[in-house]
């Protein structure tokens, strides 16, 4: 009989889908796909991603040995004086993805010198213009205009750097590339440069878009990188690494695949060995007599096993293979939940009814669109159609939502519609031809359903109508308090200076109808507006034009309007 708090490891039997009634056996589940475990065991249902770590063929380029030492003996976080979680010194709140090893001092050398010498795209340096190196190598402004150009990029979209703040230092920023506070102590300069300029041609199925980089901005940004994100005693502790021998070499290459490297970790030419640990399908169905407890002073049965084996794998198994994890106590208890919920095959009788199959929700995108959509990325921070992430809003129905004119413009110059988002579109330099192949798509296919430009006739937004807009808008609804326009307004949500030339008449109505029909999860009230409000305060919308005099409202006083509180 399983303990109360791991009960819905019970319902994950015959459950192989998520269940909103057991929130801890989803979480097991998910982190057993996000820690890649299907890489070493068999554990069905278990999605594997495509790769957990980083492509490893060129690291030899990239970084230095002695750097490559040093994260293997310490890959993970560490606690400061203070017992603070920190990365590299700085603290944080969440675990690097990869666990420590139990290496030893030779195996640390031979993993080392392996992995140096992996360099199967030859770096061919990129060489900034003479002339803009001589017009700014003595510029003092040269570090602080780098500094510029990097944050105006929107780099801390995708990458955290340690910021101190009265006197506290965290981690801002994003996490979907790495941490880039010493990045310039890591990090070869040559690779870094061709890298910002050419991110596929290092590594083919990178995330990272293809900047339009000006060689004065390359060596500005890089220039900032390798001088000011640094740490000088980053390899400090690191012991002299002598020339890898031939022995060395070939134990890192055995090492790399008996760790289990190659299952989370890619090495052209290199095959990870399959269902490298055990197979734990019907983990949660065993005896006790059944497992390993080794010399562990811990109760025999299975719950203990497996927290045992989690927590310290080396405690019921000194040659144990697998590494060492540093859980939160609720991933423990998560992670545990999830392997006493493998009891075998899943039931093949009525039982199977009770299994929700999952949606298939690819998106797949051909022609021109789908060669600029791959090159810039977008699916890294937006999702299309079920597919992709979700750090910026979600654009399957941005066609409907957003005229083609402004999606151009926004794509060639991305301005900030919410200012208290600190995470930001980056500046990708696109091309006119660029922006108008996706603006293109996104208008023509990315649509909504419940959005019919059709039943909204612009012909009816007179003056006197966007002036009973405004006062509905100011007065009645008082939009201010949450939405900006010029200088006064709120911002919670996004500016509508130019509402007029960025949405569609037919999202506003529909929009200010039914939003949670739109987006089920704005926190935009329904006003349950009349269908003359709703048209009122559309044709309002659509006066408000960035660099066009808004349209003269007529038909109710200013006098009138200030009366009732307008312009406040």
């Amino acid at each position: 009989v399983l303990p109360t708090h791991f009960i819905q490891a019970s319902c994950g039997t015959c459950h192989l889908s998520d269940l909103p009634q057991t929130p801890q056996l989803t979480r097991g589940r998910q982190l057993l796909a996000e820690l890649n475990c299907q890489g070493c065991h068999k554990l069905p249902g278990v999605e594997r991603p495509a790769m957990l770590g980083p492509d490893l063929s060129s690291i030899g380029t990239k970084v230095s040995r002695e750097w490559i030492y040093k994260w293997l003996k310490q890959p993970r976080t560490v606690l400061d004086k203070d017992g603070n979680v920190t990365v590299n010194g700085y603290e944080t709140e969440e675990e690097p993805r990869m666990p420590k090893f139990r290496l030893t001092e030779d195996e640390l050398r031979a993993l080392t010198a392996y992995l140096s010498l992996q360099k199967a795209n030859p770096l061919v340096p990129y060489k900034i213009s003479p002339a803009i190196v001589a017009a700014w190598s003595k510029n003092p402004e040269l570090i602080s205009q780098g500094e510029l150009r990097f944050r105006q990029m929107f780099c801390s979209t995708c990458h955290s750097l340690a910021v101190t703040r009265a006197g506290e230092t965290k981690l801002i920023g994003g996490d979907i590339g790495p941490e880039l506070t010493k990045v310039g102590s890591k990090v070869n300069p040559d690779w870094l440069i061709t890298w910002l300029r050419d991110p596929e041609g290092y590594l083919p199925h990178t995330r990272m878009p293809r900047y339009g980089w000006s060689d004065e901005d390359l060596y500005k940004v890089t220039q900032y990188i390798t001088t000011k994100l640094v740490d000088s005693d980053l390899l400090s502790n690191v012991p002299k690494l002598e020339p890898p021998t031939e022995q060395e070499i070939q134990l890192g290459h055995r090492l790399f695949l008996e760790k289990g490297c190659a299952s989370c970790h890619v090495i052209q030419g290199l095959n990870p060995q399959k269902d490298f640990g055990p197979d734990l399908s019907a983990l949660g169905g065993k005896n006790a007599s059944e497992l390993e407890f080794g010399s562990a002073k811990i109760p025999h049965n299975l719950v203990s096993y497996i927290q045992a084996k989690l927590q310290d794998p080396s405690s019921v198994n000194p040659a144990a293979r697998m590494p060492q994890y540093n859980w939160n106590p609720s991933d423990f208890d998560a992670i545990t939940t999830a392997l006493l919920s493998m009891k075998g095959p899943p039931p093949t009788s009525a039982l199977q009814n009770l299994v929700v199959p999952r949606k298939d929700v690819a998106f797949h995108p051909t022609g021109s669109f789908a060669e600029v959509y791959e090159r810039y990325k977008c699916y890294t921070c937006h999702k299309f159609n079920g597919y992709g992430g979700d750090l910026a809003p979600d654009l399957s129905y941005e066609g409907s939502r957003a005229q083609r004119q402004w999606l151009v413009e926004f794509l060639k110059n991305p301005q900030t519609l919410r200012p208290t988002l600190v995470l930001r579109m980056p500046q990708l330099n696109m091309s006119d031809k660029d922006a108008a192949t996706l603006a293109d798509y996104i208008s023509m296919v990315l649509q909504h359903p419940a959005v019919n430009p059709a039943t909204t006739d612009t012909k009816q937004f007179t003056p006197a109508l966007a002036a009973l807009g405004k006062q509905l808008y100011q007065v009645k609804y008082q939009c201010q308090s949450c939405h900006t326009i010029g200088s006064s307004g709120g911002y919670v949500g996004p500016n509508l200076n130019n509402a007029g030339g960025w949405l569609t008449p037919a999202w506003i109505e529909a929009w200010l109808k039914n939003p949670q029909a739109l987006v089920a999860d704005t926190i935009e009230p329904r006003r349950n507006c009349t269908e003359e409000e709703t048209k009122a305060l559309t044709a309002y919308l659509m006066t408000l034009r960035v660099g066009i005099k808004p349209q003269k409202t007529a038909g109710v006083s200013n006098a009138h309007l200030s009366a009732q509180g307008a312009g406040r």
